[in-house]
């Protein structure tokens, strides 16, 4: 069997398996009225459904004689001379919709007799980025109690749901998000991040300890910027990609790394290199958030982009803060004693951090 024609009896045993449990109406309610059941099949924007319905529920709802009392099968000449006022009953209460309620355009088929019950086969045109939803509000006015099983399929997807008159809408597909929408959530969210992700702020605050001077704080920002940025997106784009075991345990190594070296080399400048390694380490940290955060996959680039402009704001943020609280230290010590009040101990408690998180990310996770 080829791979295609497995996935092909793979969709339909599904269908099979979802239908045999949402469509069929449980024993106890055999004999109920109110019970309907639909499957929807979501190609695009063109859906098609099939609605099943108790033909004694239409002559209840339209006045109608469907029905063969003796017998309680529909009469299908009764049901084809009223084929019209069916479809349009049936189609007005219980149809698909754009997510604003307005109904996409109804094309459908003569109503068939099914034993008991009429069957109604639509193909709904919708247009698209609306958004799409199910509405369902047949036999609500006679039997408050009236129900409705769904079986969605979505290619290989399948999901079932029920619906009642409280409960009456089943989403097919959410719109796209507007792109000011999902450039100020993600952006938000990277800000947020940086703002409780401690590990990123202590190691950004050890690379700058030293700092004193634009320039080389500017080349190590814009190395660690460029770094992360790389690897945050190949990582949510399934290009590279590491798992959070080996990546939160190098981030933690990484903040023991730049501390101690502060012990050793106070030129800053040169430190862009070793921020530029670091932060390649750092981008599959962030990748891990913005995945558990979730994409928007009709605004992938977006979402990605504005995420990573918001760590930069919340980046910039902790340079803002610390580099002048360093200079004004630096003046009122005149300096020289800035090294042994700040960063030396400031330094020993970063990398005393560090090592607590590596311990707690390895040995005792």
């Amino acid at each position: 069997m080829t791979p295609r024609s497995t996935r092909n009896s793979t969709r339909s045993f599904l269908a099979a398996l979802c239908a045999a449990a949402a469509l069929a109406p449980a024993p106890a309610d055999a004999h109920r009225s109110g019970v309907s059941t639909v499957r929807i099949d979501v190609a695009g924007t063109e859906i098609s459904t099939e609605l099943a319905v108790k033909g004694i529920d239409l002559d209840a709802a339209l006045g109608t004689a469907i029905v063969d009392r003796e017998t309680d099968t529909v009469r299908p000449g009764v049901l084809a001379a009223l084929a019209d006022r069916v479809a349009a009953h049936l189609a007005a209460g219980a149809f698909v919709a754009h997510s604003d309620g307005a109904p996409c355009a109804a094309e459908p088929e003569a109503p068939r007799a099914d034993s008991d019950g009429v069957v109604l086969a639509v193909r709904w045109r919708c247009e698209p980025d609306r958004g799409l939803i199910w509405r369902n509000r047949l036999f609500l006015d006679g039997e408050t109690l009236a129900i409705q099983n769904v079986l969605a399929l979505r290619g290989d997807e399948a999901s079932q749901d029920v619906l009642t008159a409280e409960h009456d809408t089943f989403v097919l597909d959410e719109p796209p998000p507007k792109p000011l929408a999902v450039a100020a959530r993600y952006t938000r969210s990277g800000i947020a991040h940086i703002a409780i992700g401690y590990d990123h702020i202590a190691f950004v605050v050890a690379l700058l300890l030293w700092a004193r001077r634009f320039w080389p704080v500017a080349k190590v920002v814009t190395a660690f910027t460029v770094a992360h940025s790389i690897t945050l997106a190949l990582a949510v784009l399934d290009v590279v990609s590491l798992p959070p075991a080996l990546v939160e345990p190098l981030i933690a190594a990484s903040i023991v790394w730049v501390a101690a070296e502060n012990f050793f080399f106070r030129d800053v400048g040169r430190r862009w290199r070793i921020a530029f390694a670091l932060g390649l380490v750092h981008g599959f940290g962030f990748a891990g958030v913005l995945r558990e955060f979730g994409l928007p996959p009709d605004a992938l680039a977006l979402a990605l982009a504005f995420f990573n402009i918001g760590v930069e704001i919340g980046q910039i943020a902790i340079v803002g803060a610390a580099v002048p609280a360093l200079l004004a230290i630096d003046r009122l010590t005149g300096g020289a004693r800035s090294a042994r009040l700040v960063v030396m101990p400031a330094s020993a408690a970063i990398a005393a951090l560090g090592a607590w998180w590596l311990a707690e990310r390895t040995l005792l996770s």
